[in-house]
C-alpha cells in the first residue's frame, strides 16, 4: 500500500534534513506504529505519507499511484480517496453535532445529504456513539470527541487509517478505549499507520519502528 524510497524533506536551504532518506513499506491490513520522540521528524514523515507535503526527494508511490511530480490537487484527490485522519486534537467543527461532522469527508464528495448522514450514523454506532449522534463538541468528552474523530476518518471506507498521536489529548481510561477501538479496527481488516512518541501505546500495534534524526531505524524494529 506504501512504498517509500530515499523519501527526504530539507528546510532551511538544506541545513535542516526533516526526514532523511527513508525507505518505508506497509502492506494491506496490517497495523504499524513509528516510534519517536519530539524533532525526530516523525509528524513530517505522516504529512509526507498523507500527501499533506511534498518531500524535497525520492519517490512515494500510494496504492500502486505514484505520487513524484503530481500536482497539489492531484495529492489532494488521491489523499482523499485513500487516507483516512486521526488527529491528536481531534479537529471537530464546533457547533456542528457528532454526526454533522462525521459526515463532513462525503459532503465535500458531494454524497447526497440522506446517504451521508446513514453512513455517518453507521459509522458512529460502530465507535459506540450511538446515543450521541446529536451532541456537539462541548457536549463530550475528550474520548467520545476522539471517536467522532475516528468516525468521520472512516466514513469513506479509506484503503488506510492514519493516525497521529491519537491518545495524546486523552486520560488514561479514555486513552485504553480509544486503543480496544483500533485493535477492534485492526481485527476487522483495517490497515492502521500509527504515529507515537507512547512507546507503551504502540506495543499494540503488531510492527513498531523507531525514528531517529529523520531516520527509520529497521535495526530496532519489533
Amino acid at each position: 500500500m506504501i512504498h517509500m524510497r530515499n523519501i527526504c524533506k530539507i528546510y532551511e536551504r538544506g541545513r535542516v534534513r526533516a526526514v532523511d532518506g527513508v525507505n518505508l513499506d506497509i502492506a494491506r491490513g496490517t497495523y504499524t506504529a513509528i516510534l519517536g520522540a519530539s524533532g525526530s521528524g516523525k509528524s513530517t514523515l505522516m504529512h509526507l505519507i498523507g500527501l499533506l507535503d511534498r518531500p524535497t526527494g525520492g519517490t512515494y508511490a500510494l496504492c500502486g499511484q505514484q505520487t513524484t511530480g503530481m500536482s497539489a490537487r492531484g495529492r489532494a484527490a488521491l489523499s482523499r480517496k485513500h487516507i483516512g485522519f486521526v488527529f491528536q486534537s481531534f479537529s471537530l467543527v464546533p457547533g456542528m453535532d457528532a454526526l454533522e461532522n462525521a459526515a463532513l469527508p462525503l459532503a465535500f464528495r458531494g454524497v447526497p445529504r440522506g446517504e451521508r448522514i446513514d453512513r455517518a450514523a453507521d459509522m458512529l454506532c460502530m465507535v459506540g456513539l450511538g446515543a450521541r449522534l446529536r451532541h456537539t463538541p462541548e457536549m463530550l468528552s475528550g474520548g467520545q470527541q476522539q471517536r467522532v474523530a475516528i468516525a468521520r476518518a472512516l466514513v469513506t471506507d479509506p484503503d488506510l487509517l492514519l493516525a497521529d498521536e491519537p491518545t495524546g489529548n486523552l486520560d488514561p481510561k479514555s486513552a485504553r478505549e480509544i486503543l480496544d477501538l483500533f485493535d477492534r479496527l485492526h481485527a476487522s481488516g483495517r490497515t492502521i499507520l500509527w504515529i507515537t512518541h507512547d512507546r507503551g501505546a504502540a506495543q499494540r500495534a503488531e510492527r513498531r519502528i523507531l525514528m531517529r534524526e529523520g531516520r527509520l531505524c529497521p535495526e530496532e524494529e519489533t
